[in-house]
């Protein structure tokens, strides 16, 4: 494939974010990941595809869609004027949306090219180089367009803007080398450090990812690994304790970063008709993430908290 052809996937491209890397970023959200992580709250983002959301607050009941659908996934919802939709008949061709005054029936995802996500990154180029900051592609997965992906760094790079990645780090070492010469910086979440829980928490074991942490590092890429704190999953002292003495291992690791469990993502599944099957968690204290802080610091290892101070 010519590379003035690539294409792929993206959800949105939300700019000027200051929690995906250092500094001001434009971070380009890529459809597709290989885990099904329990809390996750993007679950728009793990299928590959542009795919049908339903928001049945905004339907206004005016039903033209059902005569669209050609799958008859579309119905009147029973003593309501509003429709309803079988995500199991969907086959998510869009031919409803156009009909749909309401933004009541939406596509979440399209296909753009390199040159598309390049028109909108280097706007502020100006605000990068002033705040240290740059160009995150997140997910979704990155690894799982590797070749769109890598392709967005190159040309990153040849615009002088710094480069990073959002990843599980699930993936093969092909597609790594596919974004390792045009990368600054890998950010990659390390959700258990025990291979049998992390296949229960998101469906795949990590010793692949392990492996790739590894294989990245020995390319002399800066990692931070992230851990999204999920309380009595990966929160215990013990599983923090092992991740940290793993990063402690890597030579070019510039510290952890610990994220806080929410529950933000939740309505998003109702609207791609899917179910959060999370258990639930009881109410966080007003200090938790604080606390959680405070105490990995006793690992002499930099605690990196983009959204605040960087480097606490």
């Amino acid at each position: 494939m010519k590379k003035a052809t690539i294409s792929g996937y993206i959800s949105n491209i939300e700019r000027y974010t200051l929690h995906d890397g250092p500094g001001i970023r434009t971070t380009v959200f890529l459809k597709g990941c290989p885990l099904s992580c329990l809390w996750c709250s993007n679950p728009e983002m793990q299928v590959g595809y542009p795919q049908l959301a339903y928001f049945e607050e905004r339907c206004n009941g005016c039903l033209r869609c059902i005569e669209k659908c050609p799958q008859n996934a579309i119905s009147i919802k029973q003593n309501c004027l509003q429709v309803e939709v079988d995500f199991v008949k969907c086959n998510h061709c869009g031919e409803c949306v156009d009909t749909c005054n309401m933004d009541a029936l939406v596509m979440i995802g399209k296909r753009v090219s390199v040159e598309e996500i390049m028109n909108t990154v280097t706007r502020d180029k100006v605000f990068y180089q002033h705040s240290n900051g740059g160009v995150t592609i997140s997910g979704g997965e990155p690894l799982w367009q590797s070749d769109f992906s890598g392709e967005i760094l190159r040309r990153c790079k040849e615009n002088q803007i710094h480069t990073a990645i959002q990843s599980c780090g699930y993936g093969t070492k092909e597609q790594i080398d596919r974004i390792i010469p045009f990368l600054d910086l890998a950010i990659i979440d390390l959700k258990h450090y025990d291979s049998s829980a992390h296949h229960k928490l998101t469906g795949k074991g990590n010793e692949d990812i392990i492996e790739n942490i590894k294989y990245i590092d020995n390319n002399k890429i800066p990692i931070v690994i992230q851990i999204p704190l999920i309380p009595g999953f990966n929160d215990s002292e013990e599983t923090l304790k092992n991740i940290f003495n793993f990063t402690g291992n890597l030579k070019n690791a510039l510290g952890v970063s610990l994220l806080q469990y929410h529950t933000m993502g939740v309505p998003k599944y109702k609207h791609i008709g899917i179910s959060y099957i999370m258990p639930s968690i009881d109410s966080l204290p007003a200090d938790y993430l604080k606390e959680k802080i405070e105490s990995c610091k006793k690992y002499n290892l930099p605690i990196i908290q983009f959204m605040d101070d960087y480097l606490l």
